[in-house]
């Protein structure tokens, strides 16, 4: 039975670099539900219950960490603008400024930008990227400011109250954060005996194939064939070397990304060779659309990822598992954080 005169969470770190990119990553509301459990936390956001965002961050991410179970779950909502605010209070969280994400992008030709949960605290051009990897750069010479963090939350009722630091001599602030009762989420269940394809590939090649869609388009498709499929002709007009890709590409099977912009159609395709997938999975030919718009969101995310996990169920229900870098003393088979997108399949259009 658990003490209810014990905190349910005491959480220290000497970094809340990986924290906060983590949370920023899922920024697409400015409120999120956290879960707390013996493994870490889950923290939620959900966009119009099209789109569930999800940070699964581990306990390997914290100097300490101790969960005393409380009689009911573990669960408030809090508002992720403000938690993100607070951790870079002392301006030492990476960036917490622009991160904007055009309307644009997700078509209409509009320019209306969206605001992410974090930003609006500074001004600049750079995305959450862009800071990270001067971040880096300043970790490298060994002089750079860290803050430090302890987060303590008492049970239901109770704020939750975030200790920080400017460094191990600088000064310090206390910041007390509102808990909500949470709001009921759908968080529809990826369901693995469903899947229609699975495969990881790096997290750049996505990345890069997101940047290179027309921004004017409105829908995203996705397309997977599996190995030996049949043989496309030849065609004519091509060069040897063009018909043999196709060839190969067919016999191996491979991932391709569709986008109709203003301009035309832009596919990339993606062969299952071991340079680009690490697994590739797909018994038959896979087809489905998806909002442009929560591309965009998924987009940024990507960002200082190493790899994704993508998986599609039979009926089109995406899931996009992206991959953090491993920090230092993570052991065999943990994970430095995940960040997860599920979605749901457009309809197909006459």
């Amino acid at each position: 039975m658990a003490n209810s005169t014990l905190p349910v969470l005491i959480a220290e770190t000497n970094d809340v670099r990986p924290f906060a990119r983590l949370l920023r990553g899922i920024g697409l509301k400015h409120n999120a539900v956290m879960e707390i459990y013996e493994a870490g936390f889950a923290v939620t956001v959900e966009e119009v219950r099209t789109l569930c965002a999800i940070a699964w961050i581990p306990t390997s991410l914290f100097t300490s960490f101790t969960y005393n179970p409380p009689s009911t779950p573990a669960t408030f909502e809090l508002s992720l603008d403000a938690l993100l605010q607070c951790l870079n209070i002392f301006g030492n969280a990476g960036s917490s400024s622009v991160g904007s994400i055009s309307s644009s992008a997700g078509g209409g030709g509009g320019r209306t930008k969206r605001r992410w949960a974090g930003d609006g605290e500074s001004g600049g051009m750079g995305g959450d990227h862009e800071a990270d990897e001067v971040d880096q750069r300043r970790g490298g010479r060994g002089g750079e400011k860290r803050t430090g963090m302890r987060m303590e939350w008492k049970g239901l009722g109770y704020d939750l109250s975030i200790l920080l630091s400017d460094d191990a001599r600088g000064p310090t602030t206390t910041c007390n954060l509102k808990t909500l009762e949470p709001e009921e989420l759908m968080n529809a269940q990826f369901d693995p005996d469903q899947t229609a394809l699975y495969l990881i590939m790096k997290s750049e090649w996505f990345r890069d194939a997101l940047l290179d869609l027309p921004p004017s388009s409105t829908r995203i498709t996705l397309l997977a064939t599996p190995p030996r499929e049949s043989i496309p002709p030849q065609q004519p007009d091509a060069t040897i070397s063009s018909n043999g890709r196709h060839r190969h590409r067919a016999e191996v099977g491979q991932f391709s990304i569709q986008a109709e912009g203003d301009f035309g159609m832009t596919e990339l395709d993606y062969p299952n060779d071991k340079e680009v997938m690490d697994k590739f999975e797909c018994e038959k030919r896979v087809s489905f659309s998806y909002h442009s718009s929560h591309f965009a969101l998924l987009h940024r995310a990507l960002h200082q990822s190493v790899k994704i996990c993508l998986q599609i169920e039979h009926d089109g229900f995406l899931c996009v598992q992206i991959m953090m870098p491993l920090g230092e003393g993570v052991p065999v088979g943990g994970h430095s954080g995940i960040l997860e997108f599920k979605m749901h399949a457009l309809e197909e259009e006459d």
